[in-house]
């Protein structure tokens, strides 16, 4: 009897995004994902080319998430709001996502993903651009980024003593004063 074909592309991505969350981004390998998946190390590579590839689908899912997310929050926003709900919901899925986060962050160099920073820059100027905050070259959106990218490390990597109220609070008053400084420019 032939064993029916069950392993599908969502079914490995899930996969991969619970050991990710479990184990971290250098816990997996393929030959994990596969004994997860109760299947040859081969198989796996009829969706992936590989682990880097493998990581950026994940990525890209993540990132779709959060556009996704962006979409349905940001319509009827005013410019100030709008960087404050990018804020919060990039944060909440770092938050959501853990063992994700490094790679969205761009915190490892052992792991590449091409596609997943291309998708998050992608992500930013579509929604900086109509707030005329596309400009890399202006401090003030530096700022803006390097206050979000460094609290949300901060955060995951455990170097508040606050409470989740208190780190909430700390957060939305830190990417204020970020905001702020857009406003002032």
């Amino acid at each position: 009897m032939v064993k029916r074909r069950t392993l599908t592309q969502a079914k490995v991505l899930a996969t991969a995004n619970q050991l990710i969350e479990a184990n971290g981004l250098n816990g997996l390998t393929i030959r994990d994902l596969a004994v997860a998946l109760d299947v040859r190390p081969q198989s796996i590579y009829n969706y992936v080319d590989s682990l880097s590839d493998l990581l950026d689908q994940v990525g890209l899912q993540f990132v779709q998430g959060v556009s996704d997310r962006l979409t349905e929050k940001l319509n009827d926003a005013g410019k100030e709001e709008k960087l404050m709900v990018f804020a919060q919901e990039f944060r909440d899925a770092c938050k959501r996502h853990v063992g994700l986060a490094p790679l969205l962050l761009s915190m490892t160099d052992s792991v590449k993903s091409p596609k997943t920073q291309k998708a998050l820059i992608k992500l930013y100027q579509d929604m900086f651009r109509p707030l005329q905050l596309d400009d890399s070259s202006r401090v003030e959106n530096t700022l803006y980024r390097s206050t979000l990218f460094g609290f949300i490390i901060q955060e995951i990597g455990g170097f508040f003593t606050l409470s989740p109220a208190e780190l909430d609070t700390r957060f939305t008053q830190v990417m204020q004063l970020a905001i702020d400084q857009e406003n002032i420019a």
